[in-house]
């Protein structure tokens, strides 16, 4: 059984992706149509980067008002779809969750198997 407390959280949760990576779908699209030599990975990585530094800034704008604040696994799953770039700027420019030690871990995870990721992509699935 769930209490009222966890139903809000889950609904905040949905409602912040949901407001969260629409933006990011859309854009992806339009950039990819304004921009053809973007290829669709490259139209999604810049669009989502954007969302995620902008989300990133609203969050701290937020804060302290008592307004509904962006869960913070919503902030991870955006470093998660790509937008790490757009979360390191944004924790940079607005001094944002720069210490919170669990989040900076959790961060730092996703970017170390980014990295990870990236690395055998190109030492052995890049074609040549």
């Amino acid at each position: 059984m769930t209490t009222v407390a966890e139903a809000r959280r889950r609904a905040t949760m949905t409602g912040a992706l949901f407001l969260t990576l629409t933006p990011a779908v859309v854009g992806t699209f339009l950039l990819h149509r304004w921009f053809p030599a973007l290829d669709w990975m490259q139209s999604w990585l810049a669009t989502v980067t954007v969302v995620t530094f902008l989300t990133y800034g609203y969050d701290k704008l937020i804060a302290g008002t008592g307004a509904t604040r962006v869960p913070e696994r919503v902030l991870l799953a955006l470093a998660v779809a790509g937008g790490t770039v757009g979360a390191l700027l944004g924790m940079r420019v607005f001094h944002h969750k720069t210490s919170k030690e669990g989040f900076l871990e959790r961060l730092g995870l996703i970017i170390a198997v980014q990295v990870v990721i990236m690395a055998g992509w190109y030492i052995f699935l890049r074609p040549h």
